[in-house]
């Protein structure tokens, strides 16, 4: 009876989900495919096509150079063993967590000073490289990921007969191949999904289109077609790597009980530790450091003007980004338990397609869905940014969260099931304490990318709503560059904030946490 009413219960998450946000961005295909004729016309013309290729072309070198930077990281940090690698890790997370938006305006003030303010610094590759910066980290820890599972008996059987660098090419390469191949689609999909760095760079992609079109515009049938457009992309790009993400350990807190073999760094290598402090300038302190020297570069300090412009927001992004986080653990702690424990995989499938739906997207489903008066309450209320939330974001937890369960024996619950124990307080009392470490880093994580969220949030967040990300994509437009430079180092000193706090709580925990 008790099993009966667990499966029940996980059901339920599953169905409240594929309801409030399946069923809308189904219902967009739907219109799409009820209205083809019309459509077809917007989307398959020259203009649109031209647009397609471009965003493609943009991401695919995205893609290319960010798999192969995050990869050489990937393997140095992870089988080579050395004093301040352990640091070289965590800070090349950060561009990763940190919303794109910061990093797009360092750069944009990094052109303004390099080449000036006539020059042409709004550009396709100003995006390149930010998004490469932003995204390699990514890369390197799915890599990191894959060399866990390799034995270490291939390892020293291959050196045995060949030189390290041999063995490298022939064998761990070829072990970590679909790691490489994921690495490659999901930048891919990220850099052609995403809106904040075209948007500030001024450069035209599908999805900066899209929201011109559909916000500026009023086009909704172009926006509608190019949306499509841009899911089936999507979708079509993951399909042949579904199974490997679905099953990818990525978003965990490491494997208990690996056999991997690690290799000490040699003093002619030291050139080692030169290539990783330039990517760390590269990516990290380069972009704040500018950011500081251009919030100086006024006729005035704009410190105290770009608080007061900030101060109520971040109470606002606060509080949304805190109830996200819990409603996004919460569906994260039945999702994972139904999927490793009952085998009910529906809820973990639901947040799989809207983590792969664009932010966008994902945006206008949701507009088209909800802006009817019976879902007045939705609408016009922030629940519906907390709904973008859980798209965005509720796979990641998830992930997590199934990971963690993952290295849970399952013979502690067996054991207390023999033993008379019922289902809720073997949950309570050996699941969740166990799972503690896995639930505080998922839903700290969860909580950061919530408070930098932007593509989603911009567009279904009701009037009035005042959130740090909108408020400085919104501000930037016409605000001296002192003031927008200001602000965005306001943003991240938010951000490092709670990822200091994710930190302590990983040392609290006593875990080796992947941040």
């Amino acid at each position: 009876m008790a099993g009966k009413i667990t499966l029940a219960f996980h059901y339920t998450i599953s169905a409240i989900l594929a309801i409030l946000l399946g069923v809308p961005a189904l219902s967009l295909l739907f219109q799409w495919i009820v209205n083809i004729n019309d459509f077809s016309v917007s989307l398959f013309g020259r203009e649109s096509l031209s647009l397609i290729i471009k965003s493609l072309s943009i991401s695919i070198t995205v893609a290319l150079m960010a798999t192969f930077i995050g990869t050489v990281c990937g393997f140095i940090l992870y089988k080579i063993r050395s004093t301040g690698f352990s640091a070289y890790q965590k800070l090349l997370i950060i561009p990763l967590l940190v919303s794109p938006y910061i990093f797009a305006v360092a750069w944009k003030d990094a052109f303004f000073l390099v080449f000036g303010q006539f020059a042409s610094i709004y550009s396709v590759w100003g995006v390149i490289i930010v998004h490469v910066l932003i995204f390699f980290p990514l890369v390197m820890l799915i890599i990191q990921s894959a060399l866990g599972s390799i034995n270490s008996d291939l390892e020293e059987a291959g050196l045995m007969i060949t030189s390290f660098k041999r063995m490298v090419i022939k064998i761990i390469f070829p072990l970590i191949k679909h790691a490489i191949t994921l690495s490659f689609l999901l930048v891919l999909i990220f850099s052609l999904t995403d809106f904040s760095v075209p948007a500030f760079f001024g450069v035209r992609t599908l999805t900066t289109e899209i929201f011109t079109q559909f916000s500026a515009f009023y086009n909704y049938e172009q926006a509608i077609a190019q949306s499509i457009i841009l899911l089936l992309l999507c979708f079509t790009i993951i399909f042949f790597e579904y199974t490997y993400l679905k099953d990818a350990s990525v978003f965990s807190l490491g494997q208990k009980g690996s056999r991997t073999r690690y290799y000490e760094l040699t003093a002619e290598k030291k050139w080692i530790h030169l290539f990783m402090i330039f990517i760390i300038i590269l990516a990290i302190v380069l972009p704040i450091f500018i950011l500081l020297l251009q919030s100086l570069s006024g006729n005035k300090i704009f410190l105290t003007e770009a608080f007061a412009l900030l101060k109520t927001a971040i109470a606002k992004s606060f509080l949304l980004a805190l109830v996200g986080a819990f409603v996004i653990s919460f569906i994260a702690l039945s999702s994972s338990y139904a999927e490793e424990r009952l085998g009910v995989k529906s809820s973990g499938i639901i947040l799989l397609f809207l983590f792969i739906t664009p932010s966008i997207v994902l945006g206008i489903a949701l507009i088209y869905f909800y802006n009817i008066p019976a879902a007045t309450l939705i609408y016009s209320s922030p629940f519906i940014i907390i709904l973008g939330y859980v798209g965005r974001f509720g796979f990641i937890a998830h992930k997590i969260l199934g990971n963690g369960l993952k290295q849970i024996p399952l013979s502690f619950e067996e054991a207390a099931k023999l033993s008379g124990i019922n289902t809720f307080k073997r949950y309570t009392r050996i699941i969740l304490p166990l799972l503690l470490p896995s639930f505080i880093t998922g839903f700290v994580l969860v909580f950061i990318l919530c408070i930098s969220e932007l593509g989603t949030t911009i567009m279904v967040y009701p009037p009035g709503t005042e959130l740090m990300p909108l408020k400085l994509f919104t501000i930037s437009a016409n605000a001296p560059q002192a003031l927008t430079s200001t602000m965005t180092l306001i943003n991240l000193c938010v951000i490092f904030l709670f990822l200091f706090i994710l930190y302590y709580f990983s040392r609290f925990t006593k875990t080796k946490s992947w941040v």
